[in-house]
């Protein structure tokens, strides 16, 4: 319970009031004894006991309507989060809002989403509670703390609109904590509104712990979690892969690889009608979905013969989450799907051009090119989609060059070295540590370790199309070498808590693309990699496929808010992306030509279609020791996150009065039959 006018509670001492003067009237009179009394004093003390009883429950009437009287107008605030603290307003509030895609899941009956009901309240709550504290929004999709005049700023701002990005809750939160530590906030709460979608929280990501050192920091802060759970209505979503066009005897054709994913009640099949548009023509395609997910692998849609490249869409009906219906493509002449590889080890390099001159697209053509490390001056930077460094750390020319690479939207993909070179030992804020070998690391243990976890929703390790896992946990390691960096996300671990697989992350600006390490070797004295192939063959092509996106002249991006700067330049090509603002394009879906003629389609993260959230024993794990308060909240909820009461203390000390009235009558009554 909180109090909207805390002063008058210095009143209190008020309540005692009835006491103190029941107290004085007692000792207003001084008895004197009297032998004429005496036999009426024997008779009054049969009733004497009840007598004391009602005077008791008159002075308890008093006080009890004397403390109603002082609560009421200082009031009283109740709300699951208040507690029972009496503190006043904060002097900062930080609110962290989800503006992921997921979070526009709408109530079925209000039409109101998760995103809006999460403002609804927090600017009720602001404006009741805390109309002095200085407001800070920290959004999804910039990441980038704002100072806000007013509450009323969160309805109208387009900071606070939906997106068709992902969020990154960890970075958010230190972000948050950064902000107060830097502006030397004083008491400060913090409100994070998220559905605890797993792919945004990174639960096994290795940045919890330094965001936890950070808030216990701060003595004077409060995090409270606004969380929207899963609900149970039926929502679809769409997404188009591997989008190509081929010559036929009949003629050209474009061909996709469609997916419908739903989630909620999948007791029984449903037709759904897919609208598909291509080159601004639209057709229907009916889909039966029988379960979760179905998957429509090299459908093909003629088009006309002169038609070398374009765009086009996929359209779902409207259901409960507008954000996840509508998915864009474009196409054009494939580019060569070429990889590098920069190799110490012969061996390794041959397991490593069959991997990627394998195609995994026949219609494509793969290419590898093998090369020394001494002879990386002749890498063809412009034209690589993929470069596998299985070799020393190189220099810093050479390193500054890959960053490049990787900020142009190719991929690199790390090996450790067979021959150990000195010298410097990280790139892209990772380091080689020393090498472990599984039959000396415990001698408890077995002479090999196994994977005891890996992110299954998302990167190098994800689930095939159709759901099916890959055989990760049945990968074994006899060697390895250590991996460290904090800025990295873990896809795959070690039994022995050593690192297998992980992605380098970069805060950057550019059309980022990815540097993945791996720390083993496909040889046999090192791991299973090529003895089960299809996790090695599966890592190289998909890296392969990323890096090669970049490439061509039609390339598929996620929307973020880092390529705002390039944004700006662009074309668009339909009417859906001449209806956005400027600042508006890299947050968006849409369809764009650059000024280099290549087509662009910007969609959603595919992660923001999976419904995976973090179970109470992550949530605990992550935050358990930073004291957070948990409000489970759904959308179109009408309960307020917190509600005067002053009311119910008003009815308190009516009642309290109406029970003094009462008990008072008999004496009333007595006073009346004495004078007559």
């Amino acid at each position: 319970m909180t109090f909207l006018q805390p002063l008058i509670l210095f009143a209190i001492p008020l309540i005692a009031l009835p006491i103190v003067i029941h107290l004085v009237n007692q000792n207003r009179h001084r008895s004197i004894p009297w032998a004429a009394t005496m036999f009426l004093i024997q008779a009054q003390k049969m009733v004497t006991g009840m007598k004391k009883l009602r005077y008791w429950l008159i002075l308890a009437a008093r006080t009890l309507a004397m403390m109603g009287l002082v609560f009421a107008l200082s009031r009283p605030m109740s709300g699951g989060w208040l507690g029972l603290t009496v503190g006043g307003a904060p002097e900062t509030t930080v609110v962290i809002l989800d503006r992921s895609v997921s979070m526009e899941q709408t109530d079925p009956i209000t039409k109101i989403s998760r995103r809006e009901s999460a403002i609804n309240k927090l600017v009720d709550l602001i404006q009741t509670t805390s109309s002095g504290t200085q407001l800070v929004l920290i959004d999804s999709a910039t990441g980038v703390p704002m100072r806000l005049e007013s509450a009323d700023d969160l309805l109208d701002l387009p900071e606070t609109q939906p997106s068709a990005t992902s969020a990154d809750v960890p970075a958010l939160v230190q972000s948050a904590a950064e902000y107060l530590t830097t502006n030397e906030a004083g008491r400060a709460d913090i409100w994070l509104c998220s559905d605890l979608q797993q792919s945004d929280w990174d639960p096994n990501g290795g940045r919890w712990e330094a965001v936890r050192e950070i808030l216990k920091k701060r003595t004077g802060s409060k995090l409270y979690l606004l969380s929207y759970l899963s609900s149970e209505e039926r929502n679809l979503s769409v997404s188009i892969a591997n989008v190509h066009r081929r010559e036929t005897p009949a003629g050209a054709e474009l061909v996709m690889d469609i997916t419908i994913n739903r989630t909620g009640p999948i007791s029984e099949p449903e037709r759904v009608s897919l609208s598909v548009v291509i080159d601004g023509a639209r057709s229907t395609l009916d889909v039966q979905v029988s379960g979760s997910q179905v998957i429509r692998n090299g459908h093909a849609m003629p088009i006309d013969n002169e038609s070398k490249q374009g765009w086009g869409r996929v359209e779902l009906p409207a259901d409960s989450n507008p954000g996840d219906n509508v998915f864009g493509f474009v196409y054009a002449e494939p580019a060569v799907q070429k990889t590098v590889i920069i190799s110490d080890n012969e061996q390794v390099a041959e397991y490593l051009r069959i991997a990627a001159e394998t195609p995994s697209n026949p219609t494509m053509t793969f290419e590898a090119t093998v090369l020394t490390p001494q002879q990386v001056t002749a890498v063809p930077w412009d034209t690589a989609g993929l470069i596998i460094w299985q070799a020393p750390v190189p220099d810093a020319e050479i390193a500054e060059r890959l960053q490049a690479f990787v900020k142009s939207g190719r991929s690199v993909l790390f090996f450790p070295a067979t021959i150990d070179a000195g010298g410097n030992q990280s790139i892209f804020g990772c380091t080689w540590g020393q090498t472990v070998d599984a039959e000396t690391a415990d001698a408890s243990r077995s002479a090999e370790l196994s994977v005891s976890q890996w992110r299954a929703e998302t990167d190098l390790l994800a689930n095939s199309q159709s759901g099916t896992p890959l055989p990760v946990g049945a990968l074994k390691v006899f060697r390895y070498r250590q991996l460290t960096g904090d800025r990295v996300a873990r896809l795959a671990d070690l039994s022995d808590g050593g690192r297998l697989v992980v992605r380098a992350l970069d805060d950057s600006g550019g059309e980022q693309g990815a540097a993945w390490f791996c720390s083993t070797l496909p040889l046999d004295s090192y791991s299973t990699l090529v003895r089960n192939g299809v996790v090695f063959y599966v890592m190289v092509q998909r890296g392969l496929a990323q890096g090669a996106a970049a490439l061509g002249a039609a390339r598929q991006l996620e929307c973020r808010e880092d390529l705002s700067d390039m944004s700006n330049q662009w074309q668009p090509l339909d009417a859906t992306s001449r209806a956005l603002l400027l600042s508006q394009r890299a947050t968006q879906p849409g369809i764009y030509k650059t000024s280099n003629d290549v087509l662009l389609a910007l969609n959603r993260p595919l992660t923001e279609d999976t419904v995976e959230i973090v179970d109470d024993t992550h949530l605990d794990r992550m935050l358990g020791d930073v004291g957070y308060t948990r409000i489970d909240d759904a959308a179109g909820s009408q309960t307020a996150l917190a509600s005067e009461i002053w009311r119910a203390f008003l009815c308190l000390m009516i009642v309290g009065l109406l029970v003094e009235a009462v008990l008072c009558v008999p004496d009333k009554v007595a006073v009346k039959r004495a004078a007559s």
